[in-house]
């Protein structure tokens, strides 16, 4: 989504270079600029994803409902869901089933060094 964003803001700077001009600051340009080289934050895990993964790596989690998977880390169980879902974007963790929803840590889950 970002990549869309900053492509479709350099078609725009080129297609009207005095209209660009005129309204590009030094600060938006170099702004521009941050984003650009900035990595991609896609695959990066937050403190919550870290507790979770940890959580089911140390408590050798298979098969887990965030519901009892909460109840043992203390958290709210909606914190713990939003956080797996998440992990299954990213690959970590992937729901096995809907009626009830369980989540099973995936290789890359179970792999992933947590510091």
């Amino acid at each position: 989504m970002k990549k869309e964003f900053l492509d479709f803001i350099k078609e725009l700077m080129e297609h009207d270079k005095q209209f660009t001009e005129s309204i590009i600051t030094e600060n938006i340009e170099a702004y521009l600029k941050i984003l650009e080289t900035e990595k991609e934050t896609k695959n990066e895990i937050t403190d919550n994803g870290k507790i979770v993964l940890k959580y089911m790596q140390d408590n050798d989690v298979k098969l887990g409902k965030a519901k009892d998977m909460a109840e043992g880390m203390g958290l709210s169980s909606r914190t713990v869901s939003g956080t797996l879902r998440k992990l299954v974007a990213d690959g970590f963790v992937e729901k096995v089933s809907k009626d009830p929803v369980v989540y099973a840590i995936t290789e890359k889950g179970k792999n992933y060094k947590i510091i």
